[in-house]
């Protein structure tokens, strides 16, 4: 059951791991389900298992108590951080956690990163913010992603990784390019030194489409 929206999941999960937004087993890749029973669903990749050998059948089925229902390997260890997500951003559908290079120096460096590019508030929401450091796995570690999180569609995860979520899952690994090309430039514009603060009135209006397309009241 659920069969192309696994697919979707897997595909994700060995393109993030192709394009080294991952290394050997890390990360993590989810999909809201819809249920015809109205049950609250998700498809999730397991633990410890390497994106290149996986299949659809592979792929777990969980309910938002994280209870296994389809699926014979243990979901990620993640697992109740993307439910948390699920149930705090109703219009959110995907969510991919990874480890890119850029966006993980800066969440080891403890920076948020400011509005500093156009394409970065209208896709991203904005400055994008660091979750204090929990271990993985951890309520605590659910509770500081959510809150750093908040509306927009990337946080980073101190000295860890990033998380970034989308109303479907091309959404979200676009958001997750994004997040890596912003942080490139970051890094980029304080190896310069220099760094020219965007306009308030373009923050504005491109936080008002941000708003327009992605906020919950929409």
């Amino acid at each position: 059951m659920w069969d192309s929206e696994k697919k979707i999941v897997l595909e994700m999960s060995q393109r993030m791991s192709q394009r080294g937004f991952v290394v050997g087993t890390a990360g993590n890749v989810s999909m809201r389900l819809r249920d015809t029973e109205g049950r609250q669903l998700m498809t999730i990749t397991p633990t410890g298992k390497h994106y290149d050998f996986v299949s659809v059948e592979d792929m777990v089925v969980v309910d938002f108590k994280g209870n296994v229902i389809e699926g014979q390997h243990t979901p990620s260890i993640e697992t109740m951080m993307h439910i948390e997500v699920y149930k705090t951003r109703k219009k959110v559908n995907a969510v991919i956690h990874s480890h890119p290079v850029f966006s993980s120096a800066i969440a080891v460096a403890g920076l948020d990163i400011p509005p500093i590019v156009d394409d970065q508030i209208t896709y991203l929401g904005g400055g994008i913010k660091v979750a204090d450091y929990a271990l993985s796995g951890s309520q605590e570690l659910v509770d500081n992603v959510i809150s750093a999180l908040g509306p927009r569609n990337a946080v980073l995860m101190a000295n860890h990784g990033a998380l970034c979520v989308g109303r479907d899952m091309r959404e979200a690994f676009t958001n997750l390019e994004m997040l890596e090309k912003t942080a490139r430039i970051y890094i980029t514009v304080l190896g310069i030194g220099r760094l020219t603060a965007m306009p308030a009135e373009a923050i504005e209006v491109q936080m008002a489409f941000f708003e327009y397309m992605h906020g919950e009241s929409g």
